[in-house]
């Protein structure tokens, strides 16, 4: 059975690079993410494509074009979306510099497709082998969050045993994973220190602080 593919389009200047999209990919329906200075172009482009393409057109408004806001609306969009669609894309191709980084940063935590626009060409990025949203299992978010709770700076495993209930050797674990990776340090969600006495020092990274601002309240194991 083919894939239902939802494409996701940044915009923030050229509607053009909107219709490249949709020529050059499958589109079942259309999400237009848009800061409050482009909300109304992208309202009048969603009515032509909608009268013109008879395309389903759903028109998001971004509070701001920071990496959470747009981590936040894009994890909502899957999550909303994906009883439906089992293929997501990003368009970043019509979206100013700050929104194609949160853009481009969106595709990479969820690990699905993005592409940008070049003239009349869709220019497909490099897809990662993982999302993050999927090598991030409970217990290492539960972890995350426990050191969010101490102000993102916890001063030894002790601590975070007690924060978060897990016992040294599992937090050692998720923190610092086993011979293949995997741990939080790994994916560069944490930082590890040495501290007084030997003690391990845990650290949350800017990218450990933006994904926990996209985690929904649970996260399946």
């Amino acid at each position: 059975m083919p894939l239902k593919t939802l494409q996701i389009a940044v915009v923030g200047g050229s509607e053009e690079a909107v219709l490249v999209g949709l020529r050059n990919f499958p589109a079942h329906k259309l999400a237009i993410l848009s800061t409050s200075d482009y909300v109304s172009q992208a309202n009048q482009l969603s009515g032509r494509l909608k009268d013109n393409l008879k395309l389903a057109v759903d028109v998001v408004q971004l509070k701001d074009a920071s990496i959470p806001t747009m981590l936040e609306t894009v994890g909502q969009l899957i999550r909303r979306e994906s009883a439906i669609f089992q293929d997501f894309l990003i368009n970043v191709g019509s979206a100013t510099k700050h929104l194609t980084c949160a853009g481009v940063t969106a595709a990479f935590v969820y690990g699905i497709k993005a592409f940008d626009v070049m003239g009349d060409q869709p220019a497909a990025l490099p897809v990662m082998r993982f999302s993050y949203a999927q090598a991030v299992t409970r217990p290492k978010l539960e972890i995350l969050r426990a050191i969010d709770r101490a102000g993102g700076d916890v001063e030894s495993l002790e601590r975070l045993s007690g924060l978060s209930n897990f016992g040294k050797p599992l937090l050692s674990y998720h923190i610092r994973g086993s011979g293949g990776g995997g741990g939080l340090e790994d994916l560069g969600l944490v930082e590890v220190e040495r501290g007084k006495r030997g003690r391990l020092r845990v650290k949350l990274t800017a990218l450990g602080r933006t994904l926990l601002s996209s985690s929904p309240a649970s996260q399946s194991a």
